[in-house]
């Protein structure tokens, strides 16, 4: 494919819709329509555990853009430049009230790459519950954020999932990538 030109569709705060022209390798013009952000940003995406319990932390979290709770990771937009291993604790804080430490990291990732150019970092973190700053967490949620904090063993996972989703809400790919698994093929846990 190689591009030929490009149309801004609609433009907000946040978002850029275009509309791509490319041709393609018989030379044929086709159209598409992709979602940019406005800033210089990317996303990271924090799967943390408590240690030394081996609970994990899940957010069940409103999501304006479905109109529905979403369970999912502690994830977050930080601009280009920024060290996602510290923007991960930073979302982690925020979002949770826990301070932890990352112990990996993904390469750079695209999460939904026929629609939106989004970076994206998932990092794995601790969080020692031992620690007096983990004893009493208070979450610093911003006013379109409302987020609850839900603890889990591993093999409470797949039940979890499946009470969430009988209960309507939707389970973030995340979340299912890592644990969905379980649910479907329980004798690879």
């Amino acid at each position: 494919m190689k591009k030929i030109g490009e149309r801004v569709i609609g433009k907000g705060d946040w978002l850029v819709l275009r509309e791509d022209r490319y041709l393609n390798s018989r030379g044929e013009e086709v159209h598409w329509e992709s979602v940019s952000h406005t800033s210089d940003s990317y996303v990271v995406v924090t799967a943390a555990k408590l240690v030394p319990s081996g609970r994990f932390i899940f957010l069940r979290q409103y999501r304006q853009a479905i109109e529905n709770t979403v369970i999912g990771f502690c994830a977050g937009g930080a601009p280009r430049g920024s060290d996602p291993a510290a923007e991960a604790m930073r979302e982690l804080r925020e979002e949770t009230g826990y301070i932890g430490h990352v112990v990996g990291s993904s390469p750079l990732l695209k999460l939904n790459a026929g629609l939106i150019d989004d970076d994206l970092y998932i990092l794995s973190a601790e969080v020692d519950e031992t620690d007096p700053r983990n004893q009493h967490p208070q979450q610093e949620l911003e006013p379109c954020e409302e987020i609850d904090v839900v603890l889990l063993k591993r093999e409470e996972i797949p039940a979890f999932l499946a009470e969430e989703r009988a209960a309507g809400r939707t389970i973030g790919a995340g979340i299912w990538y890592m644990f969905g698994a379980l649910s479907v093929f329980p004798e690879h846990s």
